[in-house]
């Protein structure tokens, strides 16, 4: 088989391997974020990559729903409600305000990574920072 030929079968068996990633069902998408272990958003790790909670938030984000955010919010675990709370503020400035007035002042504990570091930090903490726009 010539290089030519090769290089085209590659590139062929790339490309459909992408679509069919691309393709994973919504529901397995906003059943994985709403059960996200950790809030994560920027590159993250020694090798600086993109959380799977990040890709999930982003394909929920590309639908442009604030039904989808408003349900990920009631449904999701505390993680997933900040994920919930960036989208309704990029989508949705006044839904955002009405759902996070209330948790401005929670103590409830969230599981985070920035950059190299994991921890827990106050919800409240952690809305100041999205009230701040820090997370696009």
């Amino acid at each position: 088989m010539d290089r030519s030929l090769k290089l085209w079968i590659i590139t062929i068996l790339l490309l459909t391997t992408g679509i069919a990633v691309g393709q994973e069902p919504f529901s397995s998408i906003f059943d994985r974020l709403a059960k996200v272990e950790r809030f994560a958003i920027g590159g993250v790790g020694y090798a600086g990559v993109i959380s799977q909670g990040e890709k999930d938030f982003r394909a929920i984000l590309s639908r442009s729903s604030i039904t989808d955010f408003e349900k990920l919010y009631r449904t999701g675990n505390i993680q997933a409600k900040v994920y919930a709370l960036v989208g309704l503020r990029i989508l949705s400035p006044d839904r955002y305000n009405e759902f996070a007035t209330a948790l401005r002042t929670s103590k409830e504990m969230v599981e985070t990574m920035t950059g190299c570091i994991e921890g827990k930090e106050p919800f409240a903490e952690v809305i100041k920072r999205v009230d701040a726009g820090e997370y696009r």
